[in-house]
């Protein structure tokens, strides 16, 4: 047996334990060279150890193992199948992974630029950069959760399946042209070069703003206006507010306005 390894020689080349090998064999996608008949004990190759890679390839790739099987019964050349297709693979968790980090880096700095004005007492001026919006006209009262929550959700699933990065934070917003006040649910997304109806970018600027905790029945319109003065033309943007862990139970906004800017209505 000395052009063999045992089936525990050859899991510890890679660091699997028996029960995978095992549980290997029994797919059909890794069959022991050779099977004692009176003892069953099992031994292996030492060419094997490719597919043993492949295995824990697929493993790491997020591939069901029993895909492999279909590879090995289908393709006289399975592994070059299999390995092209994993490279696809791991290509578009590159990409996810490579988003994800964008999201993260983009959510700090704007952590980081919240905790600059955190606390921050009555209307302050802020300079913001500028930012994407995908947004949905809303019509109603955001105190109606029901409809808050479904139309939020609806907006989240579309941006998913149009492949905006939606990043904190969220929220709604005004824009009052002349006569017309519109409101909207919004998601910031990640900047975009791809065009869609749903996506608006709003210009940077200085802002004036407001620290208040949210007030489900509040109506903001007559709120802002007593506030911030009547504008013809405004974008007011009531987004969420992260605050200290002390305060973690409540929920608080940061308003935040715009003169002069408002949403075309032919684009929503």
């Amino acid at each position: 047996m000395k052009h063999y390894l045992t089936i525990g020689e050859f899991a510890k080349l890679r660091g699997v334990n028996i029960n995978s090998l095992l549980y290997y064999e029994k797919l059909g996608i890794l069959i022991p060279a050779r099977i004692d008949p009176e003892s069953k004990y099992r031994y292996y190759a030492p060419e094997q150890l490719s597919t043993l890679d492949l295995i824990l390839l697929c493993i790491s790739l997020d591939i069901p193992l029993k895909e492999l099987k279909h590879y090995q019964d289908e393709n006289a050349y399975w592994q070059k199948k299999m390995l092209e297709d994993g490279k696809q693979i791991a290509e578009e968790k590159i990409s996810r992974i490579q988003t994800d980090l964008h999201k993260i880096e983009y959510s700090l700095k704007c952590q980081e630029d919240q905790e600059h004005y955190a606390g921050c007492e009555g209307i302050y001026q802020r300079e913001i950069h500028s930012r994407f919006f995908i947004v949905e006209e809303y019509i109603g009262a955001f105190a109606n959760i029901s409809q808050f929550g479904r139309i939020s959700t609806q907006l989240f699933d579309y941006a998913e399946e149009k492949g905006f990065s939606a990043v904190p934070p969220s929220g709604f917003m005004f824009a009052f042209d002349r006569d017309i006040i519109r409101q909207f649910l919004f998601y910031e997304v990640l900047p975009t070069e791809k065009k869609d109806a749903k996506v608006i970018e709003i210009p940077k600027g200085t802002y004036s703003c407001l620290q208040m905790e949210f007030e489900a029945d509040l109506d903001h319109i007559p709120f802002i206006e007593q506030n911030f003065g009547v504008s013809k033309q405004r974008i007011a943007i009531v987004s969420n507010l992260f605050r200290d862990k002390l305060q973690i139970n409540s929920r608080y906004n940061e308003i935040q306005v715009i003169d002069g800017y408002t949403i075309p209505g032919s684009k929503i």
